[in-house]
């Protein structure tokens, strides 16, 4: 089954609920619990899925179980043993209650394995009994120590809000995690060997293989479609939440899962908080806007940060901090390549930065990883082909209501990069000339839903 065809079903209610990882997506998915084989020295590893979620907001699984199956279903465990190689998926028993009224789902059995690609597809009620078979005396268990990633999730934001959650007294519950390795030692045994499974799967998650470069590249080229109507449609009187929807309309409108995280819209004095979200203001002339909102497409992010006044054009003052911004961010542009670092890039843009006296308004670093979750895993080593990371500096004068910060989504080439991004304008005279002919153009909304939507 084609990817195009599966789509076309799904829409038509025939595609059954968890069978994502259909067709020619699979060999990729079986590389990758093979490459994971090969790094677990004999042992066992063990994934937890996503559970079913609590709200009517639609289910999207954890990034780390994704990336081994492209499975969608709740509830379900991976189990990867390397000795044997061979993987085990165990999903929750059929429920056809449930499935008159939400769809089929995957549930144990030959269908599931053939739609998977997976040696065998279990009930979650045999998983005890296959660990304790598996579990042989000097066999290492590998589980994840790193919080999970899901919806709009960020391992970073993760951590925190996992450990303020814990900290509370009125709360105090464990993050999943470790909460899972201690069921699995009362009833294992407490001596129970575990390993880092979040160490093995970060390392290979960083550096993203054909198939994740194509759905990069489609959430890039798909946001920057939406940067460019949000750019338009920006006038006096619009609120920031106007931009940050229609933003949404034209990922959705062109095949993406939504919103990648919140959209920043931050007008007038808002431009100088880095992760401001309320999006509530109302913009008047003389604005200046940073934005920064990207899609999410088939579980991959883009990452994009465009600047842009309400106005017609800049005044003297922005285009001047504007300029500088922009020197900065194509300074470290110029250094992505293999072998180079963050700290590669940070020098560069800061140099530029510094040298035209702003560098006590920058608040934040220049690079991050992008992938499947916006501030994607990985370790702080020098690039490799392969490699997805933004160039994102800022410059931040709150005393003058002054923002200002371009962000682009890169990929590391065999010999350079590739920006994803590059068809937001970002060049001075670029983003003039688009927000000029926004009073001349067909109202923005209009304009995109008289647009065909474009699939692969």
């Amino acid at each position: 089954m084609t990817v195009r065809l599966a789509r076309t079903l799904a829409l038509l209610g025939l595609v059954a609920y968890g069978f994502a990882a259909a067709g020619d997506d699979n060999a990729y998915f079986l590389a990758r619990r093979r490459a994971l084989m090969d790094r677990l020295e004999g042992g066992v590893a063990l994934l937890a899925g996503a559970p079913e979620t609590r709200a009517y907001v639609g289910f999207r699984q954890e990034n780390d179980f994704y990336y081994l199956t492209g499975v969608e279903t709740p509830g379900a465990f991976l189990l990867v043993d390397a000795a044997e190689r061979r993987s085990v998926l165990f999903v929750p028993a059929r429920d056809s209650r449930r499935e008159a009224w939400e769809g089929e789902r995957l549930h144990p059995g030959e269908r599931a394995r053939a739609a998977t690609g997976i040696e065998e597809v279990l009930e979650v009620g045999r998983l005890e009994a296959e660990l304790e078979k598996r579990l042989k005396p000097g066999r290492m268990l590998y589980l994840r120590r790193q919080p999970a990633e899901t919806a709009a999730t960020s391992r970073d934001r993760a951590a925190q809000h996992d450990a303020v959650r814990e900290a509370s007294p009125w709360d105090g519950r464990p993050p999943r995690e470790r909460a899972l390795e201690a069921a699995l030692k009362r009833r294992l045994g407490a001596g129970l060997a575990v390993g880092d499974l979040s160490r093995l799967l970060d390392r290979m998650r960083r550096v993203k293989d054909a198939l994740e470069i194509a759905r990069l590249r489609e959430a890039a080229r798909i946001g920057v479609q939406g940067m460019r109507a949000a750019m338009t449609a920006a006038a006096p009187g619009r609120t920031e939440s106007q931009l940050a929807a229609l933003a949404e309309f034209v990922y959705r409108w062109h095949g993406a899962a939504g919103a990648g995280y919140f959209a920043i819209v931050g007008s007038g004095p808002n431009s100088c908080i880095p992760h401001y979200n309320e999006n509530a203001r109302v913009m008047a002339a003389g604005d200046i806007v940073v934005m920064d909102a990207g899609p999410e497409y088939r579980y991959y992010q883009s990452d994009i940060t465009r600047t842009f006044p309400v106005s017609a054009a800049f005044s003297e003052e922005q285009r001047s901090v504007y300029r500088v911004v922009l020197a900065a961010a194509n300074a470290a542009l110029a250094r992505v390549r293999p072998g180079a670092t963050f700290h590669d890039l940070d020098a560069a843009a800061r140099a530029v930065i510094e040298r035209a006296g702003y560098g006590g308004y920058w608040m934040h670093g220049v690079s991050h990883y992008v992938g499947m979750a916006v501030h994607d895993v990985g370790e702080s080593i020098p690039f490799e082909p392969g490699v997805v990371l933004t160039v994102e500096p800022g410059v931040y004068i709150a005393e003058k209501q002054l923002g200002v910060r371009i962000e682009d989504t890169v990929v590391v080439t065999r010999d350079g990069s590739d920006n994803l991004t590059s068809g937001a304008p970002r060049a001075l005279d670029e983003v003039e000339a688009l927000r000029r002919a926004a009073a001349a153009s067909v109202a923005p909304l209009e304009k995109w839903m008289a647009s065909p939507p474009q699939h692969d």
